[in-house]
C-alpha cells in the first residue's frame, strides 16, 4: 500500500502543474481501495462516473453512499444518444445485438469526449483482471494523448479485500448475491468460473468494454 500511495503522491506532483486530474471508478467493491486512497491523501482529485443508463440500482445507491463516505468529488458521464437512439430494427436494444457497439457509445464516448489531450487519468485497473490489462504499464500515453496512470496494476483479489476488512470499508451489495464483476443489468451475471470478471458479457470472449484499450 505505502508504494501505491508513494507512486500516486510522485506521479500527481509531477502532472499537478499544466494538467486535469482525474480518476474514474464503475464503483464496484474493487474500486474502494483506490477510492479511499484517492479521498484520504489526493481528495482534490475528482472522480468521474459513466452512468450507461443500464447501472443496477444497487450500483448508483453504493456509489452515492461511498461518495458521501469519502468525501468525493464525482462528476457523472453519459452518452448523448436516448434509449429510441439505442434501438435496432427490431425494437431491441443494441446490447441485445451488438454489445461492442452499445459499449463503444454508453462508456467510450463519453469518457472520450470528456478528457482531453494531457488530461491526466487515473484509473484502478489490475493485471490479475483479464489477459489485456496484464500487459499494461504503470504509465502509458494513448494516441489521443491522454495519460493514463494505473496504481493499482499489482493489487491481487486478495490485496483488494484485505484492505477493505483493515478499513473497515463496504463492499458492494450485490456481492453477497453472487456477483462478482458488475456492469450494466442485461450483460452482467452472477459469477462463473471463466476468471476475475466472469459473469460479464457470459457466453462470449468479451472481457472489456474498451474503456481500458491503449489506442
Amino acid at each position: 500500500m505505502e508504494s501505491t500511495i508513494t507512486f500516486l503522491r510522485e506521479t500527481i506532483e509531477t502532472y499537478r502543474s499544466g494538467h486535469r486530474l482525474f480518476a474514474s471508478s464503475s464503483f464496484q467493491t474493487q474500486s474502494v481501495p483506490l477510492l479511499h486512497l484517492l479521498s484520504t491523501h489526493f481528495p482534490e482529485v475528482p472522480v468521474l462516473f459513466i452512468d450507461t443508463g443500464f447501472l443496477f440500482a444497487e450500483t448508483y445507491a453504493f456509489k452515492n453512499e461511498l461518495a458521501e463516505r469519502l468525501g468525493l468529488t464525482v462528476i457523472t458521464l453519459s452518452s448523448g444518444k436516448t434509449y429510441a437512439q439505442q434501438t435496432a430494427g427490431d425494437g431491441l436494444f443494441l446490447y441485445a445485438h451488438d454489445t461492442a457497439y452499445c459499449c463503444h457509445i454508453n462508456k467510450v464516448e463519453p469518457i472520450q469526449q470528456f478528457l482531453q489531450p494531457g488530461d491526466v487519468w487515473v484509473s484502478g485497473v489490475r493485471r490479475d483482471q483479464t489477459s489485456i490489462r496484464k500487459s499494461m504499464a504503470p504509465i502509458e500515453t494513448d494516441a489521443r494523448g491522454i495519460i493514463r496512470v494505473h496504481p493499482m496494476l499489482d493489487w491481487t483479489a486478495k490485496a483488494v479485500y484485505d484492505y477493505i476488512n483493515t478499513h473497515q470499508l463496504p463492499r458492494h451489495p450485490l456481492e453477497d448475491q453472487g456477483y462478482m464483476s458488475i456492469g450494466c443489468v442485461p450483460c452482467t451475471h452472477k459469477y462463473s468460473a471463466d476468471g476475475p470478471r466472469g459473469g460479464r458479457w457470459l457466453g462470449s470472449k468479451k472481457t472489456e468494454c474498451g474503456l481500458h484499450l491503449n489506442k
